[in-house]
């Protein structure tokens, strides 16, 4: 998905990510510089149809939607995801709810991918940035093909 000018959202049937850039024509994949770490915006797909409660999941503003374990012990910053043709590494970059996340899904949904508790397991999602390019479709193979070691400060979760 791609966040367009005036805030329109555009699901492509395919897309081709090139390496250090976004998604082509999205707002965060024009940034240059510091916000390069936040070139693609990724969501589990089933944490994001819980929050979205029937909405489409354009809503969100992310880029690509994963049926994967998105938590810090699953990926920390500096793994690595094959997602169709490209492969992509997680950033330290932390993806938070805004104040636009707020305002579409509530006060509540917001709390909930915002708990200290649960910080760990990045309901809001994690931002990554492509370090090899290629094509990505929905329904693509998505796999963990490197995964980095956790942050030393980064206690695991009590369960």
């Amino acid at each position: 998905m791609a966040r367009k000018e005036g805030g329109r959202r555009e699901s492509p049937d395919r897309v081709r990510l090139e390496a250090d850039a976004g998604v082509p024509g999205d707002a965060w994949g024009r940034q240059q510089g510091p916000h390069a770490e936040r070139a693609i915006t990724v969501m589990q797909f089933d944490v994001a149809e819980l929050i979205a409660n029937g909405q489409p999941l354009t809503l969100f503003g992310d880029n690509l939607f994963l049926t994967l374990d998105l938590s810090t012990e699953n990926l920390p910053p500096g793994s690595r995801v094959r997602a169709g043709g490209a492969v992509l590494e997680v950033t330290a970059m932390p993806h938070n709810g805004c104040r636009k996340f707020r305002g579409r899904f509530g006060a509540d949904a917001q709390q909930f991918v915002s708990k200290p508790e649960l910080r760990h397991r990045n309901l809001r999602g994690i931002y990554m940035r492509t370090v090899e390019g290629g094509e990505v479709a929905p329904g693509d193979p998505v796999e963990v093909i490197a995964r980095a070691p956790l942050p030393a400060s980064d206690p695991k979760p009590p369960f």
